[in-house]
């Protein structure tokens, strides 16, 4: 497939294309407030949520880890109705894994940028794109804020 991030060099989105050639995709977004465990063990922090409904990926946990000394490397796992093991590093792409209750398949995930200030500010934030094999990559922004327990909204 001409533009697919599986033949993409290294550093590029789409080979021979910037970003004002890339097709204008729509636009959805959403937003999700759920309550996570937070767990720092000195070298690794790590974040895990239920998934809900709204997600699409309900019976499933998602854990969001990186190890203190590499923060812009990010390593996100959903165990559960859907298994997914991906890896978010800036300017890089990734083959990672994704598991149906039908079939397991291979995603290519590139990551255009990584700003993680989980422990300064509670945020991360990621800009990357997922491509299945044969279809068009799907661009997501990503932004995790973590607020502690007496900072949560009203219910």
């Amino acid at each position: 497939m001409a533009g697919s991030l599986y033949e993409t060099p290294m550093g590029a989105l789409l080979p021979d294309m910037d970003e004002s050639d890339l097709p204008k995709a729509e636009t959805e977004h959403m937003e999700m407030t759920v309550e996570a465990s937070y767990h720092d063990d000195g070298e690794r922090i790590c974040i895990r949520y239920k998934e809900s409904e709204l997600s699409g990926m309900e019976g499933s946990t998602t854990s969001v880890s990186f190890r203190k000394n590499d923060p812009a490397m990010i390593s996100m796992l959903r165990d559960g109705t859907v298994k997914t093991a991906l890896i978010f590093e800036q300017s890089k792409r990734h083959l990672c894994i994704y598991k149906t209750q039908i079939m397991p398949f291979e995603v290519c995930v590139y990551t255009r940028s990584v700003d993680n200030r989980i422990e300064t500010d509670g945020t991360l934030r990621m800009d990357y794109a997922v491509e299945l094999r044969g279809a068009q990559a799907e661009r997501t922004e990503f932004l995790m804020r973590v607020l502690p327990a007496f900072d949560r909204p009203n219910r």
